[in-house]
């Protein structure tokens, strides 16, 4: 997948500010190299966590990284089982990331398996509330334990937050059509606002139309789904922005701007937001909103990756912050 992932983490790497500290878990080291000098100099600072096994590009969306409690260490949660290791060796290496990095990065990080199945896409969250995808509840019912109410107890149990499940939700990571942005406030996805951008530029709908397989779903059964999101959240007591986003018939690939990065800095906020070369004004209309949320916003090519149905936050996740 190099070439489908390489342009999105040399956009985010260049802008990454000197004091960052970038864990790159790769395979083995001739790939950290590889990566490293295709990406250029950065002023962040890169350090390679060689697995010497295989893994996927989306090995981040193996674990979840809870907080620190009390002064303790930051806890890589990864599912109890990987789907598709069996048939799958990268798959398989993936799923050992978690114990991986908490190999490399000694007492501050420790690894956990947890006794849910689940994708760290399937749950996104600010400092109270956790919003989760309903395929968790599917996977879990009946086989980790016996009723929907028991699996949410687990849930808020162990990533001690409100949890709030996104009935009639995309059948997607909770990140391509949702992120919480402070302030009790979400950005959701809104495939309206999409299509309202494409109607003022025809050439930018046919680029669009022709990236997404099938072309653009805006049929009001996808828009509802979207707005169920929004109509949770303000149900929860959340603040609801809409932003464009622009899904597609095969219910995979989405042209996405929530699937990004934020950072807080000197009281500075920054998005590292995805954006696409074929879609200009998309990327303005989304790029607005961020900045009307006071948002320095930093754009980073997601082409390739949106070809295999993510975007930033699918390849790099978070694991400590100042």
């Amino acid at each position: 997948a190099d070439e489908d992932v390489l342009p999105t983490y040399r956009d985010f790497l260049r802008q990454l500010p000197a004091g960052m500290d970038v864990r790159v878990v790769c395979p083995d080291a001739a790939t950290f190299n590889a990566l490293a000098r295709r990406v250029g100099s950065t002023a962040c600072r890169l350090t390679p966590v060689v697995v010497n096994h295989p893994i996927t590009s989306w090995a981040r969306d193996r674990w979840l990284a809870l907080g620190p409690a009390g002064g303790g260490p930051t806890t890589l949660l990864h599912p109890r089982a990987e789907d598709g290791a069996d048939l799958w060796p990268a798959r398989a290496g993936d799923q050992r990331v978690a114990d991986d990095l908490a190999a490399a990065l000694g007492p501050d990080v420790r690894a956990r398996r947890s006794e849910l199945y689940f994708d760290g896409g399937d749950f996104d969250a600010d400092r109270e509330t956790v919003f989760v995808r309903p395929s968790v509840l599917l996977r879990n019912v009946q086989r980790t334990a016996a009723t929907r109410v028991q699996v949410i107890k687990t849930l808020e149990a162990l990533l001690q937050k409100r949890v709030v499940v996104l009935d009639g939700a995309p059948d997607h990571h909770v990140g391509m059509y949702l992120m919480p942005v402070g302030g009790r406030t979400v950005l959701v996805g809104d495939p309206k606002l999409g299509e309202a951008a494409l109607a003022r530029s025809p050439e930018e709908a046919a680029a669009v139309a022709a990236f997404l397989p099938g072309g653009p779903d805006f049929t009001d059964d996808t828009a509802g789904r979207f707005e169920a999101v929004a109509e949770r959240c303000r149900a929860a007591g959340y603040r609801v922005i809409r932003i464009p986003t622009v899904p597609g018939k095969d219910g995979r690939t989405y042209l996405t701007y929530v699937n990004a990065i934020m950072d807080v800095r000197d009281g500075r906020r920054t998005v590292y937001m995805p954006s696409y070369t074929f879609a200009k004004g998309l990327n303005e209309a989304a790029a607005a909103a961020w900045a009307g949320l006071g948002y320095d916003v930093k754009p980073v090519e997601c082409d390739g990756c949106a070809r295999n149905f993510g975007t930033l936050h699918c390849l790099v996740n978070v694991m400590e912050r100042d």
